[in-house]
């Protein structure tokens, strides 16, 4: 019995710091120029809460830093400076790409 609920609370334990863990980053997205107005958008399939020079989603998905989330914040709100969250962002490459898409 001391060992099933031994069990029963490291399953429990693993599942609740697991959970944490795995909490995505917020993505965030640097605009050349500052907006006038709060904006809500929504790009890479995920919400984007824009104000100022930046575009911060708050609950990105696995399509957030991506060129056509880019593409599609661009094409609203000007040229992109940055795409990306504390551990990855999107190259120099795609943000050129992203800002020439603009046209």
């Amino acid at each position: 019995m001391r060992l099933a609920t031994a069990l029963a609370t490291a399953l429990m334990l693993a599942t609740l710091t697991g959970g944490s863990a795995s909490a995505a980053e917020p993505v965030v997205a640097n605009l050349r120029a500052a907006i006038e107005k709060k904006v809500k958008f929504v790009a890479g399939g995920t919400i984007f809460q824009c104000e100022g020079t930046q575009c911060v989603a708050a609950r990105p998905n696995y399509r957030t830093i991506t060129l056509e989330a880019c593409q599609q914040l661009s094409r609203r709100f000007g040229a992109i400076e940055r795409l990306g969250d504390a551990r990855r962002s999107l190259s120099a490459e795609k943000l050129a790409a992203c800002n020439g898409s603009r046209a």
